[in-house]
């Protein structure tokens, strides 16, 4: 089966929880890690697929603009709030699959055990840095609900972006707890 649809394959025989009729998704012979890499794969392709909206409504607005003189209206608005969910949605699967930049100048050949502690100290790090931003993501979204702030052009309200924002930044702060684990029970070995 190809990986590029891996993430939405299921196992339509696996029983349904009884508290959550109709749950075909759960398959329990997948672990944790494998729920939640699914899920991080699941929120990367729609930040893709958004992605790919934006760019259509931008090729959209740019001929629009040269050959009618008339852009999509509020383009900027629009594309402001969608790269903002697309790179939140981006992050947890990048950070489970490895996928962050590493400088190994010295690591390297040091011990996997004492790497595994070095990581279990990244991951400690990165979650609360993670978990700030889940946070500040949260006030800030409820900041915006209660002020009925909206953008300038079309009035789009912009609590919505900091809602959706906010699902990519508890879903990373999920993968570096994980990873955390992860990488203390590597160390323990």
């Amino acid at each position: 089966m190809p990986g590029w649809i891996e993430w939405a394959t299921w196992d339509t025989t696996a029983k349904p929880c009884s508290r959550m009729p109709g749950a075909w998704w759960r398959n329990t012979t997948v672990s944790p890690d494998g729920r939640v890499k699914r899920l991080a794969r699941a929120l990367a392709l729609a930040g893709g697929l958004l992605l790919v909206g934006v760019m259509g409504m931008t090729v959209v607005s740019v001929l629009g603009r040269y050959l009618f003189n008339a852009p999509v209206p509020g383009d900027y608005e629009i594309t402001e709030l969608a790269i903002g969910i697309a790179v939140f949605a981006f992050f947890p699967y990048c950070h489970i699959s490895n996928a962050n930049i590493v400088v190994e100048l010295f690591t390297g050949r040091m011990p996997t055990r004492f790497r595994a502690a070095l990581d279990a100290m990244h991951s400690v790090t990165f979650a609360i840095v993670a978990g700030l931003i889940t946070w500040r993501l949260f006030v800030g979204a409820m900041h915006k609900l209660n002020d009925g702030e909206t953008t300038v052009f079309l009035g789009i309200p912009v609590h919505w972006a900091y809602f959706s924002s906010l699902l990519g930044a508890g879903l990373l702060t999920m993968v570096c707890v994980l990873l955390l684990f992860r990488h203390l029970k590597s160390s323990a070995r």
